[in-house]
């Protein structure tokens, strides 16, 4: 590898690691009750889809509840999560974001929920409005603001708009009076799986469904790259040869020399492979990425080396560039 490049690549790593990656188009969210997605509205309030994805991204809208339902109106959540035994817990809190209010409160658009009477209040809180609340929501408190639309999943939004609403104030505490259960009318007790609970946000470029998968966090143009090193991460499709096909992600361990590891839980298999897709040979311990993008710059037929076994390591042998 010409050092020239070494050092270029180090330089544009440093710059990307030092400023937080680029937003992507939308975000999904799986539910116990189905997955729906959101496509983000950056240019009708900028910072208050950064403030969002600073949790999706962050994770911490992982076993959040969806704790509060008014039919024809709103589905709410964002604020709380609960784990796996049922205890309940406060989602982190960035601190506030100023109102971007701009857009209509329409049905299937998203807005932050805030204060009475603060419009610069809202901080993790979201609801979707199930009906047009233009009326209402556009005209109080500075206006909501609206900062996504529900591109994907409407159909479950309006089935768990459809749950019981139950008073869980007993269980839960105070507030917790408009929660949807899924249990018939007849049902006197609540499980946790009853919940309408998100057990993944995440943001991507592309919706449930789309076959083409660039596989990078933000390049602009569909297929321009394999993947892109993004907040020192590099995802990818791979072909593990004689073994089979999977998706995986690697991490930044340090820089000089150029070592990644393979992020836990990141290797999953998968049905069957993009046309262009990484490939790994067992025998000789190499994997090659066909071409990565960092920052402006494209890098092909990426090579990196298994160097540490044990801490599944990589260290960059070679790429080369037009």
């Amino acid at each position: 590898m010409q050092p020239s490049l070494f050092r270029t690549l180090i330089c544009l790593i440093a710059l990307i690691l030092a400023r937080p990656a680029l937003a992507q188009k939308y975000v999904c969210m799986e539910s116990n009750k189905g997955e729906w997605c959101f496509e983000l509205l950056r240019s009708a309030a900028p910072n208050t889809v950064n403030n969002f994805l600073r949790y999706v991204n962050a994770g911490d809208y992982t076993n959040n509840l969806i704790h509060r339902s008014v039919r024809g109106f709103v589905i709410q959540g964002g604020g709380f999560g609960i784990d796996q035994s049922g205890l309940l817990g406060v989602t982190r809190n960035y601190g506030t974001v100023v109102n971007e209010y701009r857009r209509s409160n329409l049905r299937g658009t998203v807005a932050m929920a805030k204060l009475g009477g603060d419009p610069n209040s809202a901080s993790n809180q979201w609801f979707i409005n199930l009906g047009d609340n233009s009326g209402n929501l556009d005209n109080q408190n500075g206006g909501f603001t609206v900062f996504a639309e529900v591109v994907h999943g409407l159909d479950v939004i309006d089935r768990i708009a459809g749950f019981r609403i139950g008073n869980l104030t007993g269980i839960l505490g105070s507030g917790f009076n408009e929660v949807p259960v899924d249990i018939p009318a007849s049902a006197t007790t609540v499980a946790r799986s009853d919940l309408v609970i998100i057990a993944r946000a995440y943001a991507t470029d592309l919706l449930p469904g789309q076959t083409i998968a660039p596989y990078h966090c933000s390049v602009a143009v569909p297929n321009e790259s394999l993947t892109e090193l993004c907040s020192g991460e590099v995802a990818f499709p791979v072909n593990v040869q004689n073994v089979g096909s999977y998706e995986g992600t690697l991490q930044l361990v340090t820089s000089n020399p150029m070592v990644f590891a393979i992020k836990p839980g990141s290797l999953k298999p998968i049905a069957s492979l993009p046309a262009v897709h990484a490939t790994y040979n067992p025998a000789t311990l190499e994997l090659t990425i066909p071409s990565v993008r960092a920052g402006a710059s494209f890098y092909f037929n990426v090579k990196l080396k298994l160097t540490n076994v044990a801490a599944q390591q990589f260290t960059l042998q070679s790429f080369t560039q037009p």
